[in-house]
């Protein structure tokens, strides 16, 4: 055995290093504990194998019998429904209140063809009038013209049992001006149609006296069963069982109508006429037999003159895999063998290897996730702690990150004079380097709120340029934040805006019209350069502007759906006035995360809010 060194036990210096020989007696204990379940293992394999087979053949009788009874039954079922359309066909062309056949030109080619179609079929038309019940055409017997108790009265059309007799009968009621016109359309189970079967099924389908089917007793002789449907080769006959509606009482029977004599395969022929060719079959299973056996033999032998192999690879890898369960990830199996057994020596050795890996980088992950925690601490205080209070005008922000930590940002700016700035912005990607670029904007921002009064940093549109002047190159050329920048004034309820590529915030008046301040700029960040136009929007009593990045609108549910502007509009249209702004923001991203409920989120959502009160 290998003796691990455990910390704070003295292992001697000889058996450490001897500890990788292994004595000839636990090299022979182990074999003797592998060899006879290998052994067994193989005689096991040979013996399921000649049964599966066995299995296998009856089985394949079993279908074969039952599938040339389905065959049959098929064929009847498609007679139904090809006599179906005689009933109907007989109706069109019969005209309303007919007195005599000939009242319909097309009636006696479509007889004729039904006649050809359907050999012994008989057809009848009954007329009920004022004038009395007439029968047209000489066909099944009067009284099947009298419908039973169950019968429908627009008809019925399937097989039935009637006195004994299996037929497939149509029976079609239609009223024709002041007459009710009855079709009834009947063809009998017998020994024609059991021709015709065998012909299209090239099958014996033999004619046999209908009976109720009935499940066999349980004292019939179990050879007798066996013999019949699972032995290859026996030739007596499948029942076809059909299941028809008995025309008195309208309950569904099981007859026993027909008789099928299956057809095998070539292979299955040879076994219907034993006789001299028994012999024959005696020796192929015989030499199945020996196949088998030296097949077994080859089995154990394999077993002996590998198992030394496995027993050793079995206990180095048991030792190895204590000493992983340990925590010993350095640990490396010898490899001892080629083939199978040393791939598999080799491969549990990659596995400690990249489970020693995997443990480094399981505690990098760990580290990063702390500084990551720490990071989204430091993150939720660059948001506003709290909420400017104006006359008349609630304001309030809510924000989720796809990750740990997001890119996007809302603040709010006390500007005096019961002046408000908002700004909501979304930065290009998301983690870190989107928090990185977040951060630095907000702080760019508040460096400017202190600028003159007669600066172009305190008109709006000036205010974005800086911010576009200062991020432009700053993160990379492929680096840019979408920007709405807003002032409100609550004595004037006056809004002064600047949207730079971002969503349209959604205006809501007191009377539910719906506005969308539209960009009229690029994102910042992209062009130096660029210039931006600042609009002005009167805010009424009771309205109501709500910001948002495109993490709302993108949201997908389970099938892939986005939750889109109209719904969020509907959104914001169904939260009750005077809420107040904090009310509306939660309403907002609670529609949005039960939208998403049971997908991942892959862009950060933010929304933020001001409202009038009415």
């Amino acid at each position: 055995m290998i003796l691990p060194s455990w910390r704070g036990a003295t292992v001697p210096t000889a058996v450490r290093n001897n500890s990788r020989i292994r004595p000839r007696h636990l090299l022979r204990r182990a074999w003797g504990q592998v060899r006879w379940k290998m052994v067994a293992l193989i005689i096991f394999t040979g013996t399921s194998t000649i049964l599966v087979v066995c299995l296998v053949v009856a089985a394949l009788n079993v279908v074969v019998r039952r599938e040339s009874a389905n065959v049959v039954e098929k064929e009847i079922q498609v007679l139904v429904q090809a006599s179906r359309s005689v009933a109907p066909a007989i109706l069109d062309h019969a005209g309303a209140c007919m007195v005599t056949p000939a009242n319909s030109g097309g009636l006696k080619p479509l007889l004729a063809y039904t006649d050809e179609a359907f050999p012994q079929a008989q057809t009848s038309i009954t007329v009920e009038s004022a004038w009395g019940v007439q029968s047209l055409l000489p066909g099944p017997d009067p009284a099947l013209a009298k419908h039973p108790d169950w019968l429908r009265e627009a008809g019925f059309a399937g097989l039935v049992v009637d006195q004994g007799r299996l037929e497939i009968r149509d029976v079609l009621v239609q009223h024709k001006g002041a007459c009710k016109v009855t079709v009834t359309f009947t063809l009998p189970l017998g020994s024609e149609l059991a021709k015709r079967l065998s012909s299209a099924g090239s099958m014996e389908v033999m004619s046999v006296a209908p009976r109720p089917f009935r499940v066999h007793p349980l004292n019939q002789r179990v050879l007798r069963t066996i013999e019949g449907n699972f032995v290859p080769g026996i030739s007596r006959p499948v029942s076809v069982v059909l299941t028809v509606r008995n025309w008195k009482t309208g309950v569904l029977e099981d007859w026993l109508a027909y008789s099928v004599r299956p057809t095998y395969s070539r292979t299955f022929d040879g076994v219907t006429r034993l006789g001299s060719q028994l012999a024959n079959w005696v020796w192929l299973l015989a030499a199945l037999s020996i196949t088998v056996l030296l097949i077994d033999a080859s089995g154990v032998w394999m077993c002996i003159r590998f198992g030394n192999d496995v027993a050793t690879a079995i206990d180095d890898l048991s030792g190895a895999a204590r000493q992983i369960a340990g925590g010993n990830f350095s640990w490396r199996t010898p490899v001892r063998s080629k083939g199978q057994i040393g791939d598999l020596v080799c491969n549990f050795n990659e596995m400690a290897i990249a489970l020693e890996r995997l443990q480094k980088e399981e505690a990098a992950k760990l580290r990063l996730e702390s500084e990551l925690e720490v990071a989204r601490t430091v993150q939720e205080y660059l948001y506003p702690r709290m909420v400017p209070v104006l006359r008349g005008v609630t304001v309030a922000g809510r924000t989720v990150a796809a990750r740990m930590i997001g890119g996007d940002l809302y603040d709010f700016f006390d500007l005096g004079l019961e002046r408000i700035g908002l700004l909501c912005a979304d930065v290009s990607g998301k983690g870190i380097p989107a928090a990185l670029m977040m951060a630095n904007l907000q702080a760019v921002a508040r460096a400017h709120l202190g600028d003159r009064v007669d600066s172009p940093a305190a008109k709006p549109a000036g205010f974005v340029e800086i911010l576009n002047q200062q991020l432009a190159g700053r993160f990379g050329d492929n680096r840019y934040a979408t920007l709405f920048w807003a002032k409100y004034d609550a004595y004037s309820a006056v809004l002064t805006y600047v949207n730079a590529g971002h969503p349209s915030p959604i205006l809501i008046r007191s009377t539910g019209e719906v506005e969308r301040l539209n960009s009229d700029g690029f994102p910042v960040g992209m062009f130096s350069n660029a210039r931006y136009v600042a609009g002005e929007l009167q805010m009424r009593p009771g309205s109501r502007l709500v910001i948002f990045t495109d993490g709302l609108t993108d949201a997908r549910n389970s099938a892939e759906e986005e939750f889109g502007d109209e719904r969020l509009i509907d959104c914001c249209r169904t939260i009750a006035v005077g809420i107040g702004a904090e009310g509306v923001a939660g309403g907002v991203m609670r529609a949005v995360t039960e939208w998403a409920v049971g997908t991942e989120q892959f862009d950060d959502m933010t929304v933020v809010v001001i409202e009038v009160a009415p």
